[in-house]
């Protein structure tokens, strides 16, 4: 295997040193489908509504430097800002048995989830290490492709839920359920707020493929489509699995529904289960500008045909 390897470096060295090397430098944006890779379980007497299956859009942009070592393959560096997204909606039943209310009574806190859905975010600033693969297709048409990964840096994540749920109180004593009492806790809510979770550093492979081709004499125009996946899960190890609630935070709420946990987003719960791996697929568009090398003086070289 050693030989194997110092003879692959001796060859690449031979073939950058004999063929016309050139650098370039890109800028890209794109965007397309992403999600967090996970589902959600059906918590007791939750159920998970059809459309719920995590996904949300993602984008990147990103600007890079690569250095080909012949007309073919190059290695590059660069900088990517992306956005991995997901979103889940809810609606199903719960209930707590055997909890005390206001009054010390002992009742069944029923709660039906009408409509919920909840949504994340995370924001990475990334640097890509990048093998290029390019070869001619046609007249002045490429084929285009680059293998590599990414190191990400989250510098910021966002959770917001909305919805509806209905709160009622079980009184199996009295042979009563209470649906419309406020000061107890039993209503019918609206909830819109901002969530939270904490997310990792991670390391993210990617792959595009698509084509290339001239609009100046060192300008090229090039469209890739992409896929990428994380390595390591997208929140931190050491979060926390709550139980599935909907108490809203505050301290109004805490004394009515001491039982029932605070909701931050369902990701954190015990009703989220899978990889948590970020994953996107999309489309991707940029500019690339070629500049040439000399390697021996008086031989310029030509990064792009004439014709």
């Amino acid at each position: 295997m050693r030989k194997i390897i110092i003879f692959g470096c001796l060859l690449l060295c031979r073939l950058a040193a004999q063929a016309d090397t050139y650098s370039m430098f890109e800028v890209s944006a794109g965007g397309g489908w992403s999600t967090m890779t996970y589902n959600l379980s059906a918590s007791p007497d939750a159920t998970q509504t059809s459309f719920s299956k995590p996904g949300s859009y993602n984008f990147t942009v990103h600007a890079g430097y690569g250095f080909f070592f012949n007309r073919y393959v190059g290695l590059g560096l660069g900088v990517d800002l992306s956005r991995y997204g997901a979103a889940a909606a809810i609606k199903g039943n719960m209930r707590w048995n055997g909890v005390t209310d206001s009054d010390g009574e002992k009742y069944n806190h029923l709660l039906s989830i009408l409509r919920w859905q909840d949504k994340q975010e995370i924001y990475y600033l990334e640097v890509p290490l990048t093998l290029y693969i390019a070869f001619p297709l046609a007249h002045h048409l490429d084929f285009s492709a680059e293998i590599g990964v990414k190191y990400a840096y989250p510098f910021l994540s966002k959770a917001a839920y909305a919805g509806e749920v209905a709160h009622q109180g079980e009184y199996p004593e009295w042979g009563m359920t209470i649906t419309d009492m406020p000061n107890h806790g039993f209503e019918t809510k609206q909830l819109e707020g901002k969530g939270s979770f904490v997310p990792q550093q991670n390391f993210i492979a990617f792959a595009k493929v698509g084509v290339e081709f001239p609009i100046a004499r060192r300008v090229a125009f090039f469209t890739h489509v992409y896929a990428a996946c994380g390595l390591k899960k997208a929140l931190k190890a050491e979060a926390e699995e709550h139980e599935l609630g909907f108490r809203e935070d505050t301290e109004e709420a805490a004394a009515l529904m001491p039982f029932m946990p605070v909701y931050t987003s369902v990701i954190n719960t015990q009703m989220a289960k899978g990889s948590f791996l970020p994953v996107s697929v999309g489309l991707e568009a940029g500019i690339r500008f070629f500049l040439p090398h000399v390697h021996r003086a008086g031989h310029p070289c030509r990064c792009l045909p004439d014709d």
